[in-house]
Formats: C-alpha cells, structure tokens, sequence
C-alpha cells in the first residue's frame, strides 16, 4: 500500500522551478531516501509532501489526503535539521508541555520508549548529546501518534555513533508500520533506507533501485 503518492510535481520560487515534474511513491512502513546536493530541491520537495508548501503543479497525497489542504486529518510529523531548544527544562518536562497541546497524545513514556530515550527523563536538555536532542525531536511528533515521519537531514552534524542510533531507531519504527521520507545530501546515509531518489537541479533524476540491506 503507498502511503505517500507524489505526482508531476512541481514548486516554484519566482521565476525558478524548484522541484520539477517529480514523481514517486513510498509504501507503507518503507523509507525512503531523498538523496542531493547543497540546492538540489530536497528540502522543498520535503515541505511539499508535508503540506508544508503549496505545489504549483502535480499532486501530493498522504494516506489519500492532500496534505496541504487537510493537513489536520493526518497523523504525519515533520522532523528539521536544526531543531528544537529547550533550556531549562528536563526530558520529562519537555514532552509534557508538548503533550499539553496534542490532541490524544501518546504516554509521555510510550514516546520516549519509541523514541529510544526510556531512562533519560530526569536528563536536563542541556546535557543531551546532539543524537538525543534529535531523538528527541522524534519523540515530540510521536506524541502525536504519527504513522508517516517527514525529516530534513536527520543525521547532520552527528557523529557515527549518534547518527547510527538515530537510524537503528528510524528502522525500529518503520518495522512498526511507519513510513519515513527523509532528506540527505550524505550517500552513506541515504544507503540507510529501503529505497533512494536522487534529485538533481530539482529534478528526480532516479526513483532508486537501491534497496537496504535488511529490507532484501
């Protein structure tokens, strides 16, 4: 079953298309890798499909529904690079305030758990590494029980032990159903996922053939 469905797509800033006649679909519980340089589109392409931005042409559906349009009728969340900041407050506390404003939130413990920091409640925010500060971004749009995850190059400025427990999470989740298109100028990382599409000057230039070891 495809849950995202990505057709003739195409974004424009001005005079320039950003993404052009782009097309592709992820399945269910499938990761798929948008691979490209520094400009190449990635990050539009990613907004898109998020509903974050409004196509100029082509189609954008999640689970069926134009993201854009109804946005609210899905359970998707959108993990950036930089992230979010939190001083002053602990784990627990963070996911608490963000539970406060999520509609039938997941257990502050059952995000945490899925999102690999069970036991790090207490752990002031300053004091997590960069891979447990973008887990913990993870954790947040769990709570929201998303069952398709958008991210923008969520291994950046990691280092490899904190970029693979950053994986080994994403693979754990989409073993549970979760579908995640993610975006990456790094090929070691983009060798990661089940599937990669490599965008070139906005363009699809392959749906990837390429298929993840332990998806084989």
């Amino acid at each position: 079953m495809d849950v995202i469905e990505v057709r003739g797509l195409r974004v424009r800033f001005g005079e320039r298309d950003a993404v052009r006649d782009v097309s592709f679909t992820v399945a269910r519980g499938e990761v798929y890798a948008l691979l490209g340089r520094h400009g190449a589109g990635k990050t539009t392409l990613l907004e898109a499909a998020a509903g974050l931005r409004r196509p100029c042409g082509g189609t954008v559906r999640v689970c069926g529904i134009d993201p854009y349009e109804r946005r609210g009728a899905l359970r998707a969340g959108t993990v950036w690079r930089d992230g979010g900041l939190f001083p002053g407050l602990t784990v627990a506390e963070v996911v608490d305030a963000w539970r406060r404003w999520t509609l039938d939130p997941l257990t502050a413990a059952g995000a945490l758990r899925l999102a690999g920091l069970s036991g790090l409640e207490d752990v002031p925010f300053e004091r997590l590494t960069p891979g447990e500060r973008r887990l913990l971004d993870v954790a947040l749009v769990l709570l929201a029980r998303s069952d398709v995850l958008f991210l923008d190059e969520p291994t950046a400025d990691l280092g490899e032990a904190s970029g693979e427990r950053v994986w080994g999470v994403l693979r754990a989740l989409s073993a549970q159903g979760v579908t995640v298109l993610a975006a990456t100028r790094a090929p070691d990382e983009a060798r990661r996922a089940d599937r990669v599409g490599i965008l070139d000057d906005g363009r699809l230039v392959t749906g990837g053939d390429q298929t993840h070891p332990k998806a084989a």
